[in-house]
């Protein structure tokens, strides 16, 4: 995840298509264009059901996998610290590792865009009904495609191709 900005800024990359959030500081201050929003996630929390957690209140002073240079990482801290809470984080590079770490019991909790919970919760869980996505959300974030600054055309491009698939999924094409 920390290496996605880098890469498009650097022109590794062209386009970064999926989970990047739209914030006042990486439109402004990185030389990224922001698209057009495709979707609204918020962060949740993924625990074990055993531990009994039924708000993200309860997850004072819990361990909690996290990836680095997300926003995610930042939204924990702001929220801890706003709900005079703590937590522990456990930084982990790599998703494999990180929900490894959380399934093997290293983390209390496990938090990032509830769709992603979802899905790891579905497809990556020994058994998915022994864990729970706690139902508050502490954030906001508009998932949007990103292009480098002064690619003016390809930010058309990129922003019309979305507008055109909305569009044609309205039409049931």
């Amino acid at each position: 995840a920390q290496q996605r900005l880098p890469a498009l800024q650097s022109g590794e990359v062209d386009l970064l298509a999926r989970n990047n959030t739209w914030t006042l500081s990486r439109d402004t201050a990185n030389g990224l264009n922001f698209t057009v929003t495709n979707y609204y996630d918020g962060q949740g929390f993924l625990v074990p059901k055993a531990l009994g957690v039924k708000s993200a209140k309860e997850l004072n002073g819990a361990t909690i996998c996290v990836l680095p240079g997300t926003t995610t990482e930042q939204n924990l801290s702001d929220w801890f610290r706003a709900n005079k809470l703590s937590f522990k984080p456990v930084v982990i590079e790599k998703n494999e590792e990180l929900t490894s770490a959380f399934f093997s019991g290293r983390c209390d909790s496990f938090s990032s865009d509830a769709s992603q919970l979802a899905a790891v919760r579905a497809n990556e869980a020994p058994k998915p009904d022994d864990f729970v996505i706690v139902p508050e959300l502490i954030s906001k974030e508009p998932l949007t495609p990103v292009v480098r600054h002064a690619d003016d055309q390809w930010a058309d491009i990129v922003r019309w191709s979305i507008f055109a698939m909305i569009a044609a999924e309205e039409k049931g094409k």
